[in-house]
C-alpha cells in the first residue's frame, strides 16, 4: 500500500528532529550539571572559609593550651630542681609531688639520659647543695640550666635552640606521654623531665581543640570528610579520628601544597562513591602552612542529576513525539494538497487535450459531412429515379452504401459531441424507472450473450435533478460496453446508491476487466480495450456526467470484472 506522503522525506524530518531533540537534551543537562557542581563548590568554598577562620582560632586555641602547659610543667620542674637543692632525691616524694599537681610522672635523669642515681656521699651541711660543690653546680647550671625541650603534637614551632644532646635525645625518655618538657637541673648534672597527664589534655583538646571543631563540622550532612594536614602531610585532625597521625601520600595534595593554591575535584572513595574535594592550603603559625581537605557527598548531586536526566528525556521524547505527529500530519495535508492539485493539472490537460481533438473533429466533421450529404441525396435519387435489370441487387447494394453513410454519419456525430458544448436540459428523473428502462433496452442483447440481468435498487430512492436523455446514454454506454466485456455470459448488475448530498448510480459487470496500466486513461479519447470502435464512448461520458456537476469512477481487476459508478448531486448543480 503506497504512504499517504513520501516515507523518506518524512524519515528525513523526523531524523533531524530526533537530532534536534537529542543535541538540546544534552545542553540542558550538561547546564544542569554544570550549575549543580557550581553549587556544590560554592558550598565547599563556603565551608572551606568557615573553617579556615574557625581552625585558625582553634590553632590559637590549642597554641595558647600548649604554652600554658609548658609552661606550668616548667613550673613544676623547676618547683622541683628548687627543692632537690635542699632535700636527696625521693621516688615517693615525687610521686606525690605529681599527684598533687596532677602530672603523669616526674623523672630525673643523668646526661646520659638514665635514671639519675645520686652519689655516696657524706650529708651535706646546711647551705651546700646536692652533687656537687658551689663552683660546680655553677658551672653546672651554665651548662644545663639554660637547656629546654618539649614534646608531643607541636601547633607551633619549636623555638631555635630546642635541642637535647643526642645522648639524651636517643633515649627517647618521652615515650610513653602525649606532652612534657625537660629542663636542665641545677641541683645535679642532668635534666628533669616532666610528664603531663594525658587525660587532662585530651579533654582539654576535644573541648576547644581543632579536633572537636573537625568532627563537629564533619557531622554536617553533605559532608563525607574533613581533614586538616601538616606540611608533611600527617593528619592533625579528621573528622574520622582513627585517621589522625596518618600519613597521606597524594602528589595532587603535594603539589597543592607547594603551591598554596586551591584544589577542586572529583575523587573515587572505596571504589564506588564519588566525593567532590575541595584542598585550601591553610596557615598553621607563621611561616608554618598546611592543608584543609573537605570532601562533600555527591549524592544530592546525584539525585537530582538522575531526576533532570529524566525530566530532559522524557521532554526530549515528548518533543519528538508531538514533532513527529505535527510532521505527519503537515506531510499529509500537503500531500492531499498536491493530490489534488495534480488532480486539478491532469483534469486542466485533459480539457486542453479535449479542447483540442474537439476542435479537429469540428473541422474534420465539418469537411466530412458535406460529401457524406452530397452522397446520400445521390442515392436516394439512383434509388428513385433509376430502374435497372437488376433490381433486387442494386437496392441491395444501395442500401449498404446508405448504411456505411450513416454509420460514417455517427461517427462525425460522436466528434462533435466532444467539440460542442453539451446544453442540458435538467428535470427531476426517477431513478429506479430509468435503471429499469435501461435494463429493457440491453435485455435482448444480454440474453443473446447469456448474461443475467441483476438491479439492486434500494426502496425508496429520491429522484434527480438531471438531463434525463444524457444520463439514459451515458447509462446506456456503459451497459452496452458491460455486455462486449462478457462474450462468454457473465452477470450485469445495475444499481444505486443514495447520501444526504449525492446520489450514485452503478454499473457493474464480471467481464474481462481492464488491465491496469490502461485503467488511469480508460477516460481518455480513443482509448479503448475493443477491437472495434474509436474509443469516444467513455470520454463522452465523462463529458457528460461532469457538466451535471458529478464525477465517475472506475474500478477494475483483470479477470473479475469492472464496477463503473457515476455520482450526481442531488440538487443538480451543474457546472454551468
Amino acid at each position: 500500500m503506497k504512504p499517504p506522503f513520501p516515507l523518506r522525506y518524512f524519515l528525513a524530518s523526523v531524523l533531524l528532529l530526533a537530532t534536534l531533540a537529542t543535541l538540546f537534551s544534552l545542553s540542558a543537562a550538561l547546564r544542569t550539571q554544570q550549575e549543580l557542581r557550581r553549587q556544590l563548590e560554592e558550598k565547599g568554598g563556603a565551608l572551606a572559609e568557615a573553617l579556615d577562620i574557625s581552625s585558625r582560632n582553634a590553632i590559637l586555641s590549642n597554641a595558647l593550651m600548649e604554652e600554658m602547659i609548658a609552661q606550668r610543667l616548667l613550673d613544676n620542674a623547676r618547683l622541683v630542681d628548687q627543692l632537690l637543692r635542699s632535700r636527696p632525691p625521693d621516688p615517693e616524694w615525687l610521686r606525690r609531688i605529681s599527684a598533687a599537681n596532677s602530672l603523669a610522672r616526674i623523672d630525673l635523669l643523668d646526661p646520659r639520659g638514665r635514671p639519675y642515681e645520686p652519689p655516696s656521699r657524706p650529708p651535706m651541711m646546711p647551705g651546700m647543695m646536692m652533687g656537687r660543690p658551689p663552683a660546680t653546680a655553677a658551672e653546672a647550671q651554665e651548662r644545663h640550666g639554660m637547656m629546654m625541650y618539649m614534646w608531643g603534637r607541636r601547633w607551633t614551632s619549636p623555638p631555635a635552640g630546642d635541642e637535647v644532646p643526642p645522648a639524651i635525645r636517643d633515649r627517647k625518655f618521652w615515650e610513653g606521654t602525649v606532652l612534657g618538657v625537660a629542663v636542665g637541673a641545677r641541683s645535679f648534672q642532668g635534666i628533669i623531665a616532666v610528664h603531663a597527664d594525658a587525660r587532662s589534655v585530651l579533654d582539654f583538646s576535644r573541648t576547644i581543640g581543632v579536633q572537636h571543631q573537625v568532627e563537629e563540622l564533619g557531622r554536617q550532612a553533605g559532608v563525607e570528610s574533613i581533614a586538616l594536614l601538616d606540611r608533611d602531610l600527617t593528619v592533625l585532625a579528621h573528622s574520622d579520628p582513627a585517621r589522625v597521625g596518618a600519613r597521606e601520600t597524594d602528589d595532587a595534595l603535594r603539589a597543592a601544597l607547594e603551591h598554596r593554591r586551591v584544589l577542586t575535584r572529583m575523587v573515587q572513595k572505596d571504589g564506588s562513591a564519588t566525593v567532590y574535594e575541595v584542598v585550601k592550603p591553610l596557615a598553621l603559625e607563621g611561616s608554618r602552612t598546611g592543608l584543609l581537605r573537605i570532601g562533600l557527598s555527591t549524592a544530592s548531586m546525584d539525585r537530582v542529576w538522575r531526576a533532570d536526566r529524566l525530566a530532559v528525556a522524557a521532554m526530549a521524547a515528548a518533543v519528538l513525539g508531538l514533532g513527529a505527529l505535527g510532521m505527519a500530519a503537515i506531510f499529509y495535508t500537503q500531500s492531499r494538497h498536491l493530490t489534488h492539485i495534480r488532480a486539478l493539472e491532469a483534469e486542466m490537460a485533459r480539457g486542453e487535450r479535449l479542447a483540442t481533438v474537439g476542435n479537429l473533429a469540428a473541422a474534420v466533421a465539418h469537411e466530412i459531412r458535406n460529401p457524406l450529404s452530397a452522397v446520400s441525396m445521390g442515392l436516394q435519387r439512383l434509388r428513385a429515379e433509376f430502374e435497372p435489370a437488376e433490381r433486387d441487387e442494386y437496392r441491395r447494394m444501395v442500401d449498404l452504401v446508405q448504411g456505411e453513410v450513416r454509420r460514417l454519419n455517427a461517427i462525425v456525430e460522436e466528434f462533435l459531441s466532444l467539440a460542442r458544448p453539451i446544453q442540458l436540459r435538467p428535470e427531476p428523473v426517477g431513478v429506479a424507472a430509468l435503471l429499469d428502462e435501461i435494463r429493457q433496452l440491453v435485455e435482448p442483447q444480454a440474453r443473446q450473450a447469456g448474461i443475467a440481468l441483476e438491479q439492486a435498487i434500494p426502496p425508496a430512492l429520491p429522484d434527480v435533478r438531471a438531463d434525463r436523455d444524457r444520463i439514459k446514454q451515458v447509462l446506456l454506454n456503459l451497459a452496452l460496453n458491460a455486455i462486449q466485456a462478457m462474450p462468454t455470459g457473465g452477470r450485469l448488475t445495475l444499481g444505486a446508491a443514495a447520501s444526504s448530498a449525492a446520489l450514485t448510480l452503478i454499473v457493474t459487470d464480471t467481464g474481462s476487466g481492464i488491465p491496469p496500466e490502461l485503467l488511469p486513461r480508460v477516460f481518455e479519447p480513443y482509448v479503448t480495450t475493443k477491437t472495434t470502435g474509436l474509443g469516444l464512448g467513455l470520454a463522452i461520458a465523462r463529458r457528460m456526467v461532469e457538466a451535471h456537476g458529478g464525477r465517475i469512477e472506475v474500478e477494475s481487476q483483470v479477470g473479475q470484472g469492472t464496477s463503473f459508478r457515476i455520482v450526481l448531486p442531488r440538487d443538480g448543480s451543474a457546472r454551468g
